[in-house]
């Protein structure tokens, strides 16, 4: 039988960015007879910079162009009391919480429309409807996750399934501004099924949206095996970060608790990989404060490149100072390599540190003097505590965060038949 994935992301496989896709793409392409894959957020002058199976094609959707669209799609929604269908009274009352929610539903609802025009057009060479089953897969519970219910809504194969993941800034709507993330009820009523990435992030929504018991369906991503990485020195002491250098990373409160240690005895080393804006303004910090210790800002990094560091290098902690998560991805990979981890308690993070087991686990208001005192405890590890919590970071990466184990599982549990 022919199927087929239809796979909605935001800018994968241009540029930069949803890098973890990258792991997961190749089991998709096993999984299914052909796979269409749509950036709906790529740049005018997106390059591609991943490489995808043989029967994977590729589109993309310039973001300029949605939004141009967007003003005058937002003007014909205000005529439509129901939004086009989108909006019911449970709509309506969680977005009366402000004209800052009202404006964003309306805004959301209007980039929706769009991003599923665009996919429509872009599909219609493709004549899906010769498949036995198509499958619309949104990697995010957001717009594409919209755009993927309406694709199934209007596909005529003869057998269509729509669902999503969801992960963090579209999941939590405490992570927006307004506090309201728009079309919950919609998305839930209409998906097939939703994927969070943390057992957080599917308590998080039944309790928000209750009665969707049977849709919601926790979906660890994964990471590759390259195997534990060296075993670490006495000296120096080597902690590891790696993120996009964003607000609510806090990576400066890693760089102010170094700061607390230079009188601490320890000898020690810090490498950073992830580019942003800030990243200049850490280096001269780093510069100024840390100048007693070790320090290695790379920058952002090919994810082949950060494995291989992690395969030839000792690292012997790995921090996350997130004020807000998932499920990070982050901290699966440093796992793999049998790495702890110190990092907050935020999102998913639980499920993937346990405090003296497999690292650190930290309140979610964190202060540098607290992560300071972190790693001072870290560094006093005895030897075969140490070899130990390595252990328990590889068997946990094994049993619960295999990428090769969790996608084919995702891969058979999203097909259309």
């Amino acid at each position: 039988m022919k199927d087929c994935l239809v796979m909605l992301t935001k800018v994968y496989p241009f540029d930069k960015g949803e890098e973890f896709i990258e792991d997961e793409i190749p089991v998709l392409a096993q999984a299914f007879s052909q796979v269409i894959v749509i950036a709906t957020s790529a740049a005018d002058n997106a390059v591609a910079t991943r490489t995808v199976p043989g029967n994977v094609t590729v589109h993309r959707i310039a973001a300029s162009t949605v939004r141009k669209q967007i003003p005058a799609a937002t003007a014909r929604l205000l005529f439509s009391r129901s939004r086009h269908g989108f909006v019911g009274n449970d709509e309506r009352k969680a977005a009366h919480i402000s004209p800052k929610a009202w404006a964003f539903l309306l805004y959301f609802t209007a980039k929706s429309e769009q991003v599923f025009e665009a996919c429509r057009r872009i599909l219609l060479p493709h004549h899906l409807e010769e498949c036995d089953g198509v499958t619309f897969y949104a990697y995010w519970f957001y717009d594409v996750a919209v755009a993927a219910s309406q694709l199934k809504k209007y596909c005529t194969a003869k057998s269509c399934k729509a669902v999503c993941r969801a992960h963090g800034y579209d999941l939590y709507k405490e992570r927006q501004s307004c506090s309201y993330l728009p079309l919950r009820p919609y998305l839930l009523k209409n998906l097939d099924a939703v994927y969070p990435c943390s057992q957080n992030g599917t308590q998080y929504i039944l309790k928000n949206w209750p009665g969707f018991e049977n849709k919601v369906h926790t979906a660890y991503l994964g990471t590759q095996d390259y195997g534990l990485g060296p075993v670490p020195q006495d000296k120096p002491f080597h902690i590891v970060s790696c993120c996009h250098i964003v607000p609510l990373k806090r990576v400066e409160l890693l760089a102010q608790a170094l700061a607390l240690l230079q009188d601490s005895g320890l000898t020690l080393k810090w490498t950073h990989i992830g580019g942003g804006d800030a990243l200049e303004s850490l280096r001269t910090y780093a510069a100024e404060r840390l100048s007693f210790m070790q320090t290695d800002l790379l920058g952002a990094l090919p994810n082949a490149e950060l494995m291989k560091l992690y395969q030839s290098t000792a690292v012997n902690v790995f921090v996350n100072t997130s004020s807000s998560e998932g499920l990070p991805v982050s901290i699966m990979e440093a796992s793999s390599f049998g790495i702890p981890t110190i990092a907050t308690d935020v999102g998913g993070s639980s499920e993937l540190v346990h405090t003296n087991e497999t690292g650190w686990l930290l309140p979610a208001d964190l202060t540098p003097e607290a992560l300071a005192n972190a790693i001072r405890k870290a560094a006093a590890q005895p030897a075969d505590k140490v070899d130990t919590m390595r252990s328990q970071c590889r068997t946990q990466w094994e049993v619960q965060f295999d990428g090769k184990k969790n996608f084919a599982k995702f891969a058979e549990s999203i097909r259309p038949f």
